[in-house]
């Protein structure tokens, strides 16, 4: 997976779930398996982006 997939699953938790402690579970719930998918995956940057902060 490439950057620009993971900003698209980033967008889609963000405009699809309303609440913040939701976003960020689903987001630290994907992290395994996106950063499984590419080493060099960054964790907070993409908990950030998901989140809104």
């Amino acid at each position: 997976m490439t950057r620009k997939h993971f900003i698209a699953i980033a967008q889609a938790i963000r405009t699809s779930i309303t609440g913040r402690a939701e976003r960020e579970a689903i987001a630290r719930a994907l992290v395994p398996a996106l950063r499984a998918a590419n080493a060099r995956f960054n964790t907070e940057r993409f908990i950030a982006a998901a989140v809104g902060e």
